[in-house]
């Protein structure tokens, strides 16, 4: 055949090929359904385009050379959603298509098997939920993507989202009641390996009238309608309705707005292309259909290619004919990633060449090949932050169903029910915001320190290369004052890459309420300033927090401060409550450079919103002494106090027992204010304990003598507040001995020794003492049993020992 004849026979089967697919798309769009497994849900017209270019390429190979090659094994990487739609506003006007354009969005990334986490109409604290419960389920090397329509305001040269409850009472209300646009960008792209976002939300401005304070020097700034530009991080698209500045159509009520419908149409009619490709085809479009009144642009700096959709590779062989049905019914541990592929060929009993998705699992991800390992498969379960304690079953069960191949060529569709259970380590040792954990968390107050010691040594004993089972262990150790041994695990995870740990090893190596003469953990301020630096481009919260209030506090330049004020804001933002703590005392401390009462007690009540201790104890204050203006309000203060005490505050009840002794609290006795300070000692408060035995000493106390005075004063002695433990040593040495045997053998008893308390200490005490010490191994010295001041001492050390402090209350 000549070249003429063949480039004829080509253009017939070209022709041939495109009648076919035009019949086929009339087809599917006359409702007709065609035949065959449905394994991934892309738009059928979209299909046969791809199948005639593909044709093409055949007949022009100097065309295929010169095309992007998008047939990749499918998926190189996990792919992650995040689409919100706000349109019911409860204080501004309501926008026509928001929640339609979002949920078409929502239902074509479904399609091409995105991950999605879609919410609509979300009040302030619902957007941070979502976007936290996003962040947590962003895997390694995940593609994100993240839209947004709803109204959006631009206030100095910042850009701000706003959620459905947005109102400004204050001038100081724009953290509180808004999601600051470029934070929101720069933590979905610290978390994936490559993100786009796309905004449909600079319609017209429900705030133009008002002027805002949006930085820490609290100048104003008019809002403004439209995005301003600003940096886009690496690897990152962003992707905006309109031109800087301007307003975009909502489009006809009941549609989807002109920009929205572009990006629909063209990203159906093009699944497979680079999305850097889609945008100026959006961009004519929209300008097409607006006449001219609406212009997109974008930001990019992606270094590599974005798909919307990934196709399979197509086979090389001839499939096998033959089809069995199988169901199986799997158990792993509930994990961040779950590998199945052994689990799934032990249970067919032979290897797996291919896999293949059939039906999506309802809750978690599913990723399939990549790299050389096409029967590879691994579950990646939906995690949301949520208190153990909240939990009614820990197991999470889902479904799925694949299509396999095996290594004898048989075609088999196995239809799996998963169940996932979780690790007791983590049920008794998660963390809160951990990116690395799998969402369930415990607050330092709620560990139980002896179910969790022994959850966490199994799992890393069954785990040892670990990270988070190594940093629960650690955590719990912390709790229970094995600092030698929390160190050692803490810092064996940060090393293997556990970003929470990097934070946790950074407080080691600055805490103040550590003995490093004891515990042999380093003081090393810069290691630990350099891991807040980590954890905070890693995007933990609590890294923020913790190194955006020490350069607020410490920072030698005006710069340092803003930068520690912009990272408490971003942590704010994801809802922590230690930063709205720390900004709120900050605005109220009349010392500081920008004392603004009002402003920190924005910060106080969203702190008192999400019911945290720490917010409770500070309004406490703020009634209690009239800080920033507010009236003194002593019943108030009670009310926060009790609050905050009946949450685990460590020195909320000391301060009960002050208002009691200052008479601020008609009807409360002194031996009440005992009972409040021995309750602040038992958390580990100094003050609690050295106070106590003042009053008891200044004879306040009825029934209480120097001895009672004795045991709080030895307890207080060995706590980290240097004047409190100062304080107490004071008051123990002006003691006489009888007092402090008498109070030996008060605290055995309370030590669980049966002990006659009748301050003669013979050899029945000593031996009880020597016993107790060496039961819960706590050293003796040759002194400590032959001096009463150090016997009552060693008798405190054993307190502590049985009773650690919980230093990461304070």
């Amino acid at each position: 055949m000549t070249a003429a004849e063949m480039v004829a026979a080509a253009a017939a089967t070209v022709a041939a090929a495109v009648a076919a697919a035009v019949l086929v798309v009339a087809a599917a769009e006359a409702g007709v359904e065609t035949v065959g497994p449905r394994i991934f849900r892309y738009n059928l017209k979209a299909r046969v385009l791809c199948g005639l270019l593909a044709l093409c390429l055949w007949i022009n190979p100097a065309l295929a050379q010169s095309t992007t090659d998008t047939s990749i094994q499918t998926p190189i990487a996990p792919r992650i959603a995040i689409v919100i739609g706000n349109q019911d506003y409860m204080n501004v006007g309501d926008l026509a298509n928001a929640r339609k354009d979002a949920q078409d969005i929502a239902a074509l990334l479904r399609e091409f098997n995105f991950k999605v986490y879609d919410g609509y109409d979300l009040e302030k604290r619902e957007f941070e939920e979502l976007l936290r419960t996003a962040v947590l389920n962003i895997p390694d090397s995940a593609n994100v993507l993240f839209y947004y329509a709803g109204h959006g305001i631009q206030i100095g040269r910042r850009n701000y989202l706003l959620p459905v409850d947005a109102k400004f009472e204050s001038i100081y209300d724009v953290p509180l009641a808004t999601m600051t646009l470029d934070r929101v960008i720069d933590t979905l792209s610290a978390r994936s390996s490559a993100h786009v976002a796309i905004l449909d939300s600079c319609r017209d401005n429900p705030f133009s009238d008002i002027r805002l304070a949006a930085d820490l020097d609290a100048n104003l700034f008019e809002t403004r309608t439209g995005f301003d530009v600003f940096r886009t991080p690496l690897n990152s698209l962003v992707a905006y309705s309109t031109s800087p500045g301007a307003v975009a159509s909502d489009g006809a009520s009941g549609q989807n707005s002109p920009y929205t419908a572009a990006v629909l149409e063209t990203a159906r009619n093009s699944p497979f292309e680079n999305i850097q490709a889609l945008f100026p085809v959006i961009r004519e479009q929209v300008h097409s259909s607006t006449d001219g009144q609406q212009i997109p642009w974008e930001s990019s700096t992606l270094v590599k290619p974005f798909y919307l959709a990934q196709s399979q590779a197509e086979p090389t062989e001839e499939p096998p004919q033959a089809t069995i049905s199988r169901s199986l019914d799997l158990t792993r541990q509930f994990d961040k990633n779950v590998p199945l592929s052994q689990l799934l060929e032990q249970a067919l009993g032979t290897d797996i060449d291919t896999v293949q998705l059939v039906e999506r699992p309802e809750q978690g991800v599913i990723a399939i090949g990549g790299g050389q390992q096409s029967g590879a498969i691994n579950y990646t379960p939906e995690i949301s932050d949520i208190r153990a304690v909240d939990i009614i079953t820990s197991d999470v069960e889902d479904t799925f169903t694949v299509e396999v191949v095996t290594t004898g060529q048989q075609r088999q569709r196995v239809d799996v029910s998963l169940k996932l259970n979780m690790n007791p380590c983590d049920l008794e040792a998660g963390d809160a915001l951990d990116l690395n954990g799998v969402g369930v968390f415990r607050l330092p107050n709620e560990i139980n320190i002896t179910k969790g010691l022994e959850a966490c040594r199994a799992a890393v004993a069954a785990n040892p290369d670990n990270a988070r089972f190594r940093y629960q262990l650690g955590r719990v150790q912390q709790a229970a004052g094995q600092l030698s041994d929390a160190y050692a695990n803490i810092s064996a995870a940060a090393q293997a890459g556990h970003i929470r740990a990097k934070f946790a090893l950074a407080v080691l190596l600055d805490s103040e309420r550590i003995d490093r003469d004891v515990t042999r953990i380093p003081l090393d301020p810069q290691m630990a300033l350099e891991l807040l630096e980590q954890g905070t481009a890693e995007q933990d919260p609590y890294a923020m927090h913790r190194l955006g209030k020490k350069l607020l506090r410490e920072g030698k330049t005006q710069e340092a401060k803003q930068r520690g004020f912009e990272l408490l804001e971003r942590s704010v933002e994801l809802g922590h409550t230690f930063s709205m703590n720390e900004l709120g005392l900050y605005f109220l401390r009349e010392d500081s450079e920008h004392y603004i009462p009002e402003r920190g007690m924005r910060y106080l009540r969203a702190s008192e919103l999400r019911k945290d201790i720490y917010g409770y104890n500070n309004l406490a204050y703020v009634a209690l002494n009239g800080l920033g203006g507010n009236p003194v309000d002593n019943d108030k203060a009670l009310e926060y106090f009790l609050a905050a005490a009946e949450g685990g505050h460590p020195t909320a009840p000391a301060s009960v027992a002050r208002m009691i002794l200052r008479g601020q609290l008609p009807g409360r006795t002194k031996s009440e204010a005992l009972d409040w300070y021995d309750a602040s000692l038992a958390r580990g408060d100094a003050w609690g304990g050295a106070n106590g035995a003042y009053i008891i000493l200044d004879g306040q106390v009825s029934g209480k003598g120097q001895a009672d005075a004795a045991l709080r004063a030895a307890k207080a002695s060995l706590l980290a507040d240097a004047e409190a433990a100062g304080q107490a040593r004071d008051q123990l040495n002006s003691l006489p001995a009888v007092a402090q045997d008498r109070a030996l053998q008060m605290a055995l008893n309370e030590l669980g020794q049966n002990v006659a308390v009748d301050g003669q200490v013979g050899p029945a005490t000593k031996k009880a003492l020597e016993d107790v010490a060496i039961a819960h191994g706590v050293p003796i010295s040759t002194a400590a049993l032959n001096d009463p001041k150090e016997r009552l001492i060693l008798a405190a050390r054993v307190y502590w020992a049985i009773n650690p402090v919980r230093f990461d209350l304070f």
